[in-house]
Parts: structure tokens; C-alpha cells; sequence
């Protein structure tokens, strides 16, 4: 039987990675611009979702994953449900590959997210085009797909180190130690 103080414990670590979570959130809102007035989006729900989806799954439930793409697509103004279809299918993915996953080192995950960012990437620039019948220019998906997988292995360490935080998970096997 676990005491109040032990609860409150759980709660508040499970509250920091939620709120490692929100800024991340906040981060993929804000555009970057380069030159050649190109925008530039940086996928961070995209790296997040991957991230728990291959190690904690249970913390990203497809309810939130669907309320997470649509206040994305709210704010920052893409079609209401785009990221959020973007994101179940990258869940459900990166999900059902978990168990092979977990074992593998870094470079294999880092591999992985350089598929999967890259194919939701294309995947948001073609369902937007089809909506819209009209495509926009391909190179600000390469230089986001660039970015994001450049940056992803800080994000992973981020995640990882919220991840660290988290209790163990009793009579389940967990990914992560």
C-alpha cells in the first residue's frame, strides 16, 4: 500500500515530463525563417511522439496524441486534424515496432526517426496539397526533415533524461532503465 507522499511523488514526476512535453509543443508552434524567406518548421510533437511511442506508450495515450494535432493545427494553422491524423498513424506505427525497438542501440532509433519524421513530413506536405489541390514547393519539407533529424538525437537526450524520472513500472517490462 503506497502513502500520500509516494502518490504526490508519482504525480510529480509524471507532471514533468507532461510539462517537458508542453514545451516541446510550444517550441513546434514558433516558425524559424531562413534565407530566401523560406519557414521553417521544426517537428518537435513529431520527435516526441516517436520518442514515447517506442518507450512509453502508455504515457501518450491516442487521446491525448489526437488533442496534441489539433491544438497544433489551431494555433498554428494548418488544417483541424491534419497533424492529428499524422500523429495516431506515427503512434500506432512506432507502437507496434516497440518491441523490436527497444532493444536496438541509438543509431537505429536515430535511423528510424530519420524514416518516419521524413515520411509524416511528406506525408503532412501531400495531405495539405490534396486538400488545398494545390502543392507547395518540396524544399521547406527537405530543410525541416534535415533539421529535425540533425536535431533529434538532443531531443531524444531531453526525452531520455524525463524519461529517467518516471518510476518503474511494476509487473510490465519497460524499455528504458
Amino acid at each position: 500500500m503506497q502513502s500520500l507522499s509516494e502518490y504526490l511523488d508519482i504525480f510529480v514526476r509524471v507532471c514533468a515530463v507532461y510539462a517537458c512535453m508542453f514545451v516541446l509543443f510550444i517550441l513546434n508552434i514558433i516558425s524559424v525563417s531562413a534565407p530566401l524567406s523560406i519557414t521553417i518548421d521544426v517537428p518537435f510533437m513529431l520527435m516526441t511522439f516517436y520518442y514515447w511511442s517506442i518507450y512509453r506508450p502508455t504515457l501518450i495515450p491516442p487521446a491525448l496524441v489526437f488533442s496534441a494535432g489539433i491544438c497544433l493545427d489551431l494555433l498554428s494553422g494548418w488544417p483541424v486534424g491534419l497533424n492529428a491524423f499524422i500523429f495516431l498513424v506515427l503512434r500506432h506505427n512506432v507502437a507496434s515496432q516497440r518491441i523490436f525497438l527497444t532493444g536496438q542501440p541509438f543509431m537505429v532509433i536515430w535511423f528510424g526517426y530519420m524514416i518516419v519524421g521524413s515520411g509524416a513530413l511528406f506525408m503532412q506536405w501531400l495531405l495539405f496539397g490534396l486538400m488545398r489541390l494545390q502543392w507547395n514547393s518540396l524544399e521547406p519539407v527537405f530543410l525541416s526533415a534535415f533539421i529535425s533529424i540533425l536535431i533529434f538525437p538532443i531531443i531524444s537526450l531531453v526525452l531520455h533524461l524525463s524519461h529517467k524520472i518516471l518510476p518503474e513500472i511494476q509487473g510490465q517490462y519497460s524499455a528504458v532503465t
